[in-house]
């Protein structure tokens, strides 16, 4: 709790376990004037007529606002709202306070209340005195901000190599998506030249494991080679890198061998993987594309679409949603530690 109540470089030590006034303790009341109800006093001036300090009754209606806001809302952003309430109401140790906030919480929308007042232990209502008006509003939800066509524009993806990587497949997806405006990131377990199997002109890469997180891209792409798949399977950083970015509904893309690694990094019921080594499908589950013989993409032929059988496609339609909330509502994020 801040206790610079009166402003920087204050050396009191003030007693008390309320920083505000009003509270329940009533431990710092404010000043009072004789015969008035607070401390705020009107300049004397001369006024013709009445001066009222006054609010209307409606001024004093705070759920309505409340509740328009969070119907509005989309599933998955009603859910954040839920769980930055119980983040919140966590860090508090005064049962009253969690407990109130959970009534107040029903005042606004009883499954929003119920679900907060599970996690934090407050007491969890079976009915709302108040009940929800049911009304919306548009442009509330930043699900209605989406570009008319999907793009990849600007998007930063990391491309995951090692030595002995695919550098056909690496080039066949790095144009394509260059071509679509987006921004490729070449990842690897160092800063140093990065050989493709059987050859000895090899990339720079942009930057180490160590020098970057996951976070700080729109998506991922692993790149085949059975040697380089190898070398990723021992690095336990490559391992968290994939976790998080599953972790936090980043899209993921692999081909050939590296889907074998996606599977061991991201293990989980409900998501498919192309596991036939002999299938063409391309198969996107939950954000993550995978597939094993398929047409990667070219420079003019990229379309931003669902497919089947053009991975670059699939993967470019996956980054243009921005992040894959369906994991989320589905419990899959839970599942995994990042």
């Amino acid at each position: 709790m801040n206790f610079n109540r009166d402003g920087a470089m204050n050396h009191h030590i003030h007693k008390g376990s309320v920083n505000y006034w009003p509270n329940r303790f009533e431990s710092t009341p404010h000043a009072k004037h004789t015969g008035e109800t607070d401390a705020y006093r009107e300049f004397s001036q001369s006024i013709v007529g009445v001066k009222e300090r006054l609010n209307a009754p409606k001024f004093k209606e705070h759920f309505n606002q409340a509740q328009l806001f969070y119907n509005s809302l989309s599933p998955h952003e009603k859910m954040h709202v839920q769980n930055s309430l119980a983040f919140e109401l966590d860090h508090c140790d005064d049962p009253i306070v969690y407990k109130r906030m959970s009534q107040r919480l029903c005042d606004i929308d009883l499954s929003l209340a119920q679900a907060v007042a599970k996690m934090v232990g407050g007491d969890i209502p079976e009915s709302a005195e108040r009940q929800n008006h049911g009304k919306k509003a548009p442009a509330l939800s930043q699900a209605e901000f989406k570009p008319t066509t999907p793009t990849i524009a600007s998007r930063r993806i990391a491309m995951i190599i090692a030595d002995g990587f695919d550098m056909e497949t690496f080039m066949a997806v790095r144009t394509a998506f260059k071509a679509q405006g987006a921004l490729t990131f070449v990842i690897a377990p160092r800063r140093h030249m990065i050989y493709p199997a059987g050859s000895k002109q090899g990339i720079m890469p942009d930057h180490h494991f160590e020098g970057v997180r996951s976070t700080m891209f729109d998506a991922t792409f692993i790149c085949p080679g059975a040697e380089a798949v190898l070398i990723l399977r021992e690095n336990g950083r490559v391992v968290h890198w994939v976790r998080e970015a599953f972790g936090h509904l980043k899209a993921i893309g692999a081909l050939g061998d590296a889907v074998a690694f996606l599977q061991e990094a991201v293990l989980l019921p409900g998501v498919d993987l192309a596991i036939d080594r002999e299938s063409s499908q391309v198969i996107s589950s939950y954000g993550v594309v995978t597939g094993w013989k398929s047409n990667v993409g070219v420079l003019n032929s990229l379309k931003i679409e669902p497919s089947s059988t053009a991975f670059s496609s699939a993967f470019a339609y996956e980054i243009s949603k921005h992040r894959c909330f369906e994991r989320e509502l589905d419990g899959l994020v839970k599942k995994i530690a990042f």
